[in-house]
Order: C-alpha cells, then sequence, then structure tokens
C-alpha cells in the first residue's frame, strides 16, 4: 500500500478476545506491521493503546422489517470497460457476493463500444442487449437499466457543452418500449429473466452524453417515455431524477431537480434517486471527515426523503411519498490529479462498511456503490480492470451478503465511531451482527455484544474479518463461545467483522443444515433410492442431489438437485440425502426453503422415510398453506422461480409416534417432461417453534 496523506491508523493492537460474561482472556494473533505494514498517523508504529469498551445490544427476539439486499448493490464495469459482457470471472464475483441489483447503462456501453442498441427506428441490437442483461442475471443478480445516451435511431441535436437542444423523444419511447416487450411481455430470454428497475436518466446537469436545460425539459423527457413504457408493463419500478448530488433536498421544484420531479411526475415515478459520493474538496477532505460523512448523508437524508421532505417538499401532490435510491456512493471523488490507494485498501473498505449500515437502517430502497470497475486508473472500482481481481472494499459487499439475515433486529449502543447492524436468518434461527471500527485516530474497541431475547443463553459465535490482511473472500473464520447472553470482542480500527451467532440447540432442534462446512453433511450424493422415467438434465450426466456453493439461501453453499423428465405418465426420482434416528411427536415441525429453476423444478419437495417404511409424501400431510408435501402437488403449483420460497409443516400431527430413518429429496410430475432443476437450503426439523 502506498503512503497516505491523511489522518491514518496506527498499527493495530494485539486481539484481545473476552469469552462471555466471565470475562475469560484469550490471547489472539496481533495486528502489527503485518497488518498494516505502512500506516502512518498519530502514533509511531508498533506502539498500541488500550482499547475503549462500548456495548452494543441486539433485541433476538424483535423485528425490525425485512432485510433489503438492494443495499449493497453494484453499478456494473463503466461504458469504457468493454470485455464484460459474459466475462465468467466477472459474473463469479457478482454471485459470490450475493449482489442482487446490478446498475448498467446499455445505451451508453453500446455506443462506447461500437455496439449501438438501437441504430435505427425500430431496430434493436439484441445480440448486444442480451448479452449485457444476460451476464447479470446469470450471476444471480437483476439490472437497474439507467435510460441515457441517444442511440443512432433517436434523432437529437446538442450543442458544444453536450446540452439537449432538441430530441424525439417519441422515438426515445419507442426504443425503451420495445425493449420492454422483449424481455417483460414476450419474455424471450425466459420468464424470470425480466427488468423491473430503470432510472430514468443520469445526472441531468453534467451528463456528457446529454445534459438537459431545465426541468420542464427533463419533465417531457420523463413523461413521454415512461408512458410509452408504462403502457408495455404497468409494474415497472421508474426511478429518477439521479441528481448529482443531495445539496437541495430541503429545496422547492424551482430550484431542486429532486423536488421538480416529485411534484410534477408522479403518474410515473416510484423513487427519487441522487448520489452522494463522500466530502471531495479537491482532494483536501481527511479520512476523519471522510468516515463522518456516512450517518448525515446514507441515513439521515434516506430518511428525510422517504418522509416526504422538509415541509413536504418531496412529496407528491396527492401526499404521495417516494422510495429512496443513492444509485453513486463512494469514498471520495475528485482528488485523481494522481492515484489515491485508499480507494482500494481497507479505508474505503470501512467506509463502506458504514455507509452500508447507514443506508439499510434508514431503509433505503436502492444503495449502488459506484462502480465494479472503471477505465484509467480505476480510482472508485471494486475490481480490477483486467482480470476483475477484488479490490478490499470488494470484501465488504462479500462480507454483507453472505453473513446478512433476512429480518433486521433492533440494535442499540456502539459509538459515532463503532457502528453495528444486526439481523436474523429466519430459516436458521441464527443472529448476525456486523460491526465496523472506523476510528482514524487508531482507537480499538473492546466490544461486548449483549444477545436480549436470545432463545440460548449459550453458543458460539464464527468471526470472520475484512481489513488490512485480507486478500482472499472472508469465509474463513474463528470461533469462540459465549455465555450468559453475550460475548466481548476486540475490534481493532479500520476493521469490519462479522459474527455469526450460533445459539446452543438444546431440545427442541432435531436436525439442522444449511450445507455449510461447519453443519450436518449428507450422507448420500446423487444416489437415488428409487426413481422411474428420469435421467440425467441436459447440462448433467447423472441425476444430482449434492451441495454446491452457487445461489444459497444463507451462507455459501445449498442442495443442488437436478434431472430430466422423460414421460408424461409416471416419473418420479427419490434422492437419498441424510440417514438419521429421530423420534418424531405430535410437537415436530419441518422448515425448508427451495428454489426452483425450471417449471418442473417446484415439483421437488424433502421428503421423509420411517423405520416401518412409512413416507411423509403418503401420510397425508399438508404445509401450513394447506398443500399437499407430496412432491407431486408441486407446493400448490405456483411457488415463484428462479428466488427462495418457504415450506413449513406440522409433520408430528401425521407422523406421531414414528422415527424418522431416512431424508430425501423427491421429484414427481407424471404429466409433465423435460429438465428440472434447483436449490434446497436450511432444513429445520424441530420441536419447538418453526423459524
Amino acid at each position: 500500500m502506498s503512503s497516505r496523506s491523511d489522518l491514518e491508523v496506527s498499527s493495530p493492537p494485539c486481539y484481545r478476545r473476552l469469552i462471555g460474561v466471565v470475562g475469560l482472556l484469550l490471547l489472539g494473533a496481533c495486528g502489527g506491521s503485518e497488518a498494516n505494514p505502512q500506516a502512518s498517523g498519530p502514533e509511531a508504529l508498533g506502539v498500541t493503546r488500550a482499547a475503549l469498551a462500548t456495548t452494543v445490544t441486539v433485541d433476538t427476539a424483535s423485528n425490525a422489517g425485512p432485510v433489503n439486499p438492494f443495499s449493497w448493490a453494484v453499478g456494473a464495469p463503466d461504458k469504457y470497460v468493454g470485455h464484460w459482457p459474459g466475462n465468467a470471472v466477472l459474473k463469479q464475483r457478482i454471485s459470490d457476493a450475493k449482489v442482487k441489483l446490478v446498475r448498467v447503462g446499455v445505451t451508453q456501453w453500446g455506443l462506447y463500444n461500437g455496439q449501438d442498441v438501437y441504430p435505427a427506428h425500430n431496430t434493436w441490437n439484441w445480440a448486444t442487449l442480451d448479452a449485457l442483461l444476460n451476464t447479470i442475471w446469470d450471476a444471480g443478480a437483476e439490472p437497474l437499466i439507467v435510460v441515457c445516451g441517444f442511440p443512432g435511431g433517436v434523432n437529437k441535436t446538442l450543442n458544444a457543452d453536450k446540452v439537449i437542444l432538441s430530441a424525439d423523444w417519441a422515438e426515445y419511447g419507442t426504443f425503451m418500449a420495445g425493449l420492454v416487450q422483449r424481455y417483460n411481455v414476450d419474455q424471450a430470454l425466459g420468464a424470470s429473466k425480466r427488468v423491473r428497475y430503470f432510472e430514468m436518466w443520469n445526472e441531468a446537469t453534467n451528463e456528457w452524453d446529454g445534459k438537459f436545460a431545465s426541468k420542464a425539459d427533463y419533465n417531457t423527457f420523463f413523461t413521454t417515455v415512461a408512458s410509452a413504457m408504462r403502457a408495455k408493463d404497468a409494474t415497472l419500478k421508474l426511478i429518477g431524477p439521479a441528481d448529482s448530488h443531495s445539496g437541495d433536498l430541503d429545496k422547492g421544484p424551482a430550484e431542486s431537480w429532486l423536488s421538480n420531479a416529485a411534484k410534477n411526475l408522479e403518474a410515473n415515478l416510484d423513487i427519487l434517486s441522487w448520489h452522494n459520493y463522500g466530502p471531495h474538496a479537491s482532494g483536501t477532505a481527511t479520512d476523519a471527515q471522510r468516515m463522518a460523512w456516512t450517518p448525515p448523508n446514507y441515513r439521515d437524508d434516506v430518511i428525510k426523503v422517504k418522509n416526504g421532505g422538509l415541509n413536504g417538499v418531496l412529496t407528491g401532490p396527492s401526499g404521495k411519498k417516494y422510495g429512496a435510491a443513492i444509485t453513486e456512493y463512494n469514498i471520495a471523488q475528485g482528488d485523481f490529479a494522481a492515484f489515491n490507494a485508499k480507494y482500494h485498501s481497507e479505508v474505503n473498505a470501512t467506509w463502506t462498511a458504514s455507509a452500508i449500515i447507514n443506508a439499510m437502517k434508514a431503509n433505503i430502497d436502492i444503495f449502488s456503490f459506484y462502480n465494479l470497475a472503471e477505465a484509467g486508473q480505476n480510482h472508485l472500482g471494486l475490481l480490477n480492470t483486467t482480470d476483475f481481481a477484488p479490490h478490499k472494499p470488494y470484501f465488504t459487499l462479500f462480507l454483507f451478503g453472505n453473513y446478512t439475515g433476512d429480518q433486521k433486529l433492533t440494535t442499540t449502543g456502539g459509538t459515532a465511531n463503532l457502528e453495528a447492524f444486526a439481523s436474523r436468518a429466519t430459516a436458521t434461527g441464527r443472529t448476525y451482527v456486523t460491526v465496523v471500527n472506523k476510528d482514524t485516530a487508531g482507537n480499538a474497541y473492546d466490544v461486548t455484544v449483549s444477545l436480549a431475547g436470545s432463545s440460548s443463553a449459550t453458543g458460539t459465535v464464527n468471526v470472520r474479518t475484512v481489513n488490512a490482511a485480507t486478500t482472499a473472500n472472508p469465509t474463513a473464520y474463528t470461533t469462540v463461545p459465549y455465555a450468559g447472553s453475550a460475548f466481548t470482542y476486540t475490534v481493532p480500527p479500520y476493521h469490519v467483522v462479522s459474527f455469526e451467532v450460533i445459539p446452543a440447540t438444546g431440545g427442541s432442534v432435531l436436525f439442522q443444515s444449511g450445507f455449510e462446512s461447519a453443519d450436518i453433511q449428507p450422507t448420500w450424493l446423487d444416489t437415488m433410492e428409487a426413481s422411474q422415467n428420469v435421467t440425467a438434465n441436459t447440462w448433467a450426466t447423472q441425476v444430482e442431489c449434492s451441495p454446491r456453493q452457487e445461489s444459497p439461501h444463507t451462507g455459501l453453499a445449498a442442495l443442488m438437485y437436478s434431472g430430466k423428465d422423460t414421460s408424461a405418465t409416471v416419473s418420479y426420482a427419490n434422492a437419498r440425502v441424510f440417514d438419521v434416528n429421530i423420534p418424531i411427536t405430535a410437537a415436530t415441525k419441518l422448515s425448508y426453503w427451495i428454489h426452483p429453476q425450471q417449471d418442473n423444478a417446484r415439483y421437488v419437495a424433502v421428503d421423509f422415510v420411517c423405520t416401518d417404511g412409512s413416507t411423509l409424501r403418503d401420510s397425508g400431510a399438508t404445509d401450513l398453506n394447506g398443500f399437499s408435501m407430496h412432491a407431486h402437488a408441486g407446493h400448490g403449483g405456483a411457488i415463484p422461480l428462479n428466488t427462495w420460497t418457504q415450506v413449513r409443516s406440522n409433520v408430528g400431527q401425521w407422523l406421531s409416534g414414528k422415527t424418522l430413518d431416512r431424508i430425501l429429496v423427491s421429484y414427481d410430475r407424471p404429466a409433465s417432461t423435460g429438465d428440472y432443476r434447483g436449490y434446497i437450503d436450511d432444513i429445520v426439523i424441530t420441536n419447538g417453534a418453526l423459524p
């Protein structure tokens, strides 16, 4: 790492882990020069100071609303990075970090790479558009298309400063309506490959591919093009005006682009968007100023917008209040005369963690990091522009994507420099707490995490870290015990730490596996107990049922199943997975999550075989929605594709008194043929409350 010009962190102190309320002292690895060999700051290299004490209290029984994975969205590589569509490494980076939304300017990318996406009236370059969007969809995310720039098929006149003097917005509407028709109406690439989100232009007064002369001109563009798109698909989520900064949030429509949009575009506008980078006064901002930026700009501003603005300046004429999206953010912008290494270091990794925490606390709708990669010196890119190797801020997104639950928990405590966010994985009952130490003066914190309302006063904590020493995806962890519903852990400066809290199971949980390395592993892999008229999936060599590190519901792994139905009269495949010995009582319940990728894949279910030969599928059992637990019922036949759905059943109502011998995953759909593929994750059998 290059030496730094701003106030920086001293060499981090040795880890001191105080486990549980008994205060057991364990010596960890010393950070020292290995963790930050070129740090410069208020203390000499190797000098440590006493850690400051703080407490973070997590109400593990609370429900503060769903976690929105769009809180760690990203921008695609910029329009000058021409080699990213279809790139396998890039897709893997998006997938690994569980990024679910990627902002992409398809028109601009086409123009800058000689592949105009709409070269003439009623003429679309579908090959280019498909390649751009498939890269995102195939990575497990969905696109947010930025409607910006002029394809060859739309006449326009720009002056020397790129101000739009005239434009055929009706033709632009034809262009975009055709795009919506292909992906959303005709579903040319499949039912799951729809475009739901569109941002209507980018930085209307700054965009070099077309600046608007006035707010009225922008309104004409928005209304004309949005109406043409909505005529094809009324369910679209339209976003704007992508203002270049949030400084006018409190101003009225005559001065503010955001207020103008709120007051004049209510019929088609769903989410107000703006951009907000860290302080960038010609590179003179200190790291302390940058770290202080995140709460007011990514929490308070978002809350202000979602509440309708000061004195209602961001409220529609009918009283409508809008969603909030910051579609570009990063640590800073403006000191680009020479490359600033901290933008790729643990400094930006820490800053980004703080930004995401504050945005999630504000319930932001979309929070998009700028960007995956950019041409030139790649100041703000998460990835290298040539081989898409990750820089440290990428690991922060990976940490949030992989170790955040689906339900937010109420969290109190911490300090201005030690921030925390907590969530719960409803499928597993695990609590995740992410803390970030953004103290630029070199202070470590002894963080006591108090687990109020915990289902167990004892358990274990898996600890994962992003810091100066992180060079690969932070999947590795250290494990520490907790007792008395609390644990204490020392977090050095410029560290992002994720705590995965696993309560002791006690007697209520009978079986649990999310197919992670620390979980119970399948007894059998790709092993059929019985099958008829099912062969290998088109892309496989055998009927499959085994773990994969792809598209999990939680963690890193899920159980993938696949096959090919060859008969429209009789077809089933019952795959053995776990060999168990579990007594079933009237209180026994089952929960699991399923993620079908094709229509046939809906007709797959977790099944039981008991020691007397009886099965769950033939027991008459139903789920909590009243649908049969037999695979051929297809969970009611209407569960969505390419997303996770939870299945829960009070199985003890039908199987009480029996002993579960084997857990299967079964396919059964007699009246259909063709491939099926999907995932099962987070199986829980319990005599307690269902997750």
